[in-house]
């Protein structure tokens, strides 16, 4: 069985609350679809059983597909999440 997916292209030294904010949120989203195509509804297909190598890609294309959510349509859940770790100064 493989491993899921997980992007370690994260460059954290120039990392600022925002680009953390969309990559927590684009690792989040990535287990949702993974978890989705995990479902025995579309798991189980015995008509076109899905190879290793397939299920490998689908969970970098999920990945992909997160971390492109992420950065258009979850926008306000990012902006929830920068305010959220932000200090709260006055």
């Amino acid at each position: 069985m493989i491993g899921p997916v997980y992007n370690l292209s994260y460059d954290t030294k120039g990392m600022n609350e925002k680009k953390a904010a969309e990559a927590f949120v684009s690792e989040l989203f990535a287990k949702v679809l993974n978890s989705m195509n995990d479902n025995p509804l579309v798991k189980d297909n015995k008509l076109f059983p899905k190879s290793n190598t397939e299920k490998w890609f689908k969970e970098m294309l999920n990945a992909e597909y997160a971390k492109s959510l992420s950065k258009k349509e979850l926008k306000p859940l990012v902006n929830q999440v920068v305010n959220s770790i932000k200090p709260n100064r006055k």
